[in-house]
């Protein structure tokens, strides 16, 4: 080993002695945003985007991510507050949910689907 090494070594050293708990590294095994992830961890990071099925009540056309089940009916409260019900038969509940980010510029936009993940209608909570 030279002297130069030897300073780099020391200096190296001081640095994580000095930096302590303060620096940070992200290893491989740290799991990143994807198809393992829960919904909620999804839905909670920005710029991603689930790119669900809609199901039609009349006009309104719903995200399958917003539905819940309840004996044979597909219900959700809208954004308006209105509460939306329709029959279940012939609707799937399973279903493979792209998740994306919105990629390029202002000209050339699109989203990019990063990984799928499966969603399953869940029942709706009780009140």
């Amino acid at each position: 080993m030279t002297r130069t090494d030897s300073r780099l070594t020391l200096a190296l050293a001081s640095l994580t002695i000095l930096l302590g708990g303060c620096a940070t590294i992200q290893s491989a095994s740290t799991p990143a945003i994807g198809p393992q992830s829960s919904w909620e961890e999804i839905r909670s990071t920005p710029g991603l985007i689930p790119l669900a099925p809609q199901i039609f009540f009349g006009t309104r056309g719903v995200s399958v991510t917003d539905l819940c089940v309840t004996g044979d009916t597909l219900r959700v409260t809208a954004g308006d507050r209105t509460a939306l019900e329709k029959p279940s038969a012939g609707i799937p509940r399973d279903y493979q949910v792209g998740v994306g980010r919105v990629v390029g510029d202002a000209e050339t936009s699109h989203i990019r689907i990063l990984f799928y993940k499966p969603f399953t209608v869940p029942p709706c909570k009780q009140p």
